[in-house]
């Protein structure tokens, strides 16, 4: 019999051990036990009141989740996009032109993704996504073993969401999606910009733009540190104009005095107020230094006498 196809990976432990892993690709048992668990969970969902995936358009247009102005631009993005693709893949323009088309694809997906951030959300609370969600939470914890045993990390589905905030089930459920799904782990790398950029090396390893030198810019060209602070060539913070600041982001210059209506320094007069009280107080300090040692020699005589 065909052994069971698996990924095996390292999860980081607490107190810097670590553990080797494997998802077991699911069997028919557990595929059917999965399916079990996303039918219990749909019938509950329609019970409470869930919405179904075929009434969710009208009900976000009414809500006005999803409007006809949101509906242009996600289309006039899509266009963008993949007119960009186009243009990278047939070349033929000059290589500032193409990196330029690259780096506002990239502005392109962002935009995407936070403008149908709130239409994924809704479609997840859906019947349908909340037993979808429920088969794979049941798969993520019957196919994640310690890979050199074979035994089951999670003693159950409840043992997984107990513990889905862990290290261990975050890279499990992360793997697992991966797998299921055919997901790519180098997804953003393998996007025709990415690729782009990679391949005339204005990107570094992160995907972080870079100058000739492999120094970290922004999308305008201005150095930046990995916190993305402006720098100069020497790694000094300083805004984008290039004037020199300290860590909080305040201006390192030597402050001249402000000048009043005629042209005096507003400072030198505050000094002059405060010169007299500051004499004052040296006056007050020194008395009090000598008072003790008036009262010690008046102390002796006394005692003398």
């Amino acid at each position: 019999m065909a052994k069971d196809k698996k990924d095996v990976f390292t999860i980081e432990l607490e107190e810097g051990k670590s553990a080797e892993f494997s998802l077991k690709r699911p069997n028919a048992q557990v595929t059917r036990k999965a399916q079990l668990e996303y039918n219990k969970a749909f019938a509950e969902a329609v019970k409470t009141g869930a919405l179904l995936k075929a009434k969710l358009d009208s009900v976000l247009i009414e809500q006005g989740v999803w409007t006809e102005d949101r509906q242009k631009r996600y289309d006039e993005l899509v266009e963008n996009i993949n007119n960009g693709e186009k243009s990278l893949a047939k070349g033929g323009i000059r290589l500032a032109s193409a990196k330029e088309i690259a780096i506002e694809m990239r502005g392109w997906r962002f935009e995407l993704r936070q403008l149908i951030s709130d239409r994924t959300e809704l479609e997840s609370n859906t019947a349908e996504g909340q037993a979808e969600n429920a088969r794979f939470n049941y798969l993520v914890a019957s196919t994640l073993v310690y890979n050199d045993t074979g035994k089951p990390f999670f003693k159950d589905v409840d043992d997984y969401l107990n513990q889905s905030n862990d290290t261990v089930a975050i890279t499990a459920a992360q793997k697992f999606a991966n797998m299921m799904y055919g997901l790519d782990e180098d997804y953003e790398a393998k996007l025709p910009e990415n690729e782009f950029l990679k391949e005339f090396k204005f990107v570094d390893k992160s995907l972080r733009l870079v100058n000739s030198e492999g120094a970290l810019v922004d999308m305008e060209g201005n150095r930046i540190d990995e916190f993305g602070r402006f720098v100069d060539d020497d790694g000094n913070p300083t805004d984008k104009t290039g004037d020199r600041v300290d860590d909080e982001g305040n201006y390192s210059v030597d402050r001249s005095p402000f000048l009043d209506d005629s042209g005096k320094p507003i400072e030198e007069e505050v000094e002059a107020e405060k010169k007299p009280a500051a004499k004052k107080k040296a006056r007050k300090k020194k008395a009090e230094a000598t008072a003790p040692a008036e009262e010690s020699a008046e102390a002796e005589v006394e005692a003398e006498a």
